[in-house]
């Protein structure tokens, strides 16, 4: 159980917490932005940020979590037009998208009037767009003005986010701990052996003393 306990203690602090995730209806998500003079930062960057996060690029799986999502962008006042990298993509299937931070293709779709026209039908991003106060979803390039990383607990999920040097660390500690199992468990035996072997003597004793005895 202790060993259990330090486990999760250093995953933890090898992992790059520092971000504040909001509660938005019944989900937690962190709104960043990458974008420094007109430069739109990659998808695939907008990934590996989540995943040192703990978290994972959106995947909106209901049409309420796109309402709550549309109301909490717009209580932030950012501007209209403005799009959001998810973790949706059609690069499984170019027909048909999918949410990769939950495995699981699209339950619905709200996609912004004309976007679905805009791209050739090769393989794409999805991501969100905020227009006339409404939120879309529509194809992309994987290059936006900001990125949306959703949390949710998860263990396996913490483990796959763990950076290189984390997975050192872990590594490291799991070694450590091994070495520390065995010498407490060869430490445990030798002393119970040493206890076993004083309890035989000490059994012994009275018979020892009777054969004395017999033998004056």
């Amino acid at each position: 159980m202790r060993t259990e306990l330090y486990f999760f203690l250093f995953l933890v602090a090898g992992c790059r917490c520092e971000a504040v995730f909001d509660r938005i209806g019944d989900g937690y998500y962190y709104i960043g932005n990458e974008k420094t003079a007109g430069h739109y930062f990659d998808w695939f960057v907008a990934r590996r940020d989540c995943w040192g996060r703990m978290s994972s690029l959106l995947s909106v799986e209901t049409a309420k979590e796109l309402r709550n999502l549309e109301q909490y962008i717009l209580s932030r006042g950012l501007p209209d037009g403005s799009t959001f990298a998810t973790s949706g993509s059609s690069f499984k299937s170019k027909i048909h998208y999918s949410w990769e931070g939950v495995d699981e293709p699209l339950t619905f779709t709200h996609w912004l009037p004309g976007s679905e026209e805009e791209f050739d039908g090769t393989g794409t991003f999805l991501s969100l767009q905020l227009a006339n106060s409404s939120l879309y979803m529509r194809p992309s390039y994987g290059q936006d003005d900001y990125y949306i990383c959703e949390y949710k607990l998860s263990l396996w999920q913490s483990w796959l986010y763990l950076e290189t040097q984390s997975w050192i660390h872990l590594l490291v500690l799991g070694i450590l701990l091994w070495l520390c199992y065995f010498i407490s468990l060869f430490s445990w035996k030798a002393k119970r052996k040493s206890s076993q072997h004083a309890e035989d003597k000490l059994n012994l004793l009275p018979e020892i003393i009777d054969v004395k005895v017999v033998k004056k």
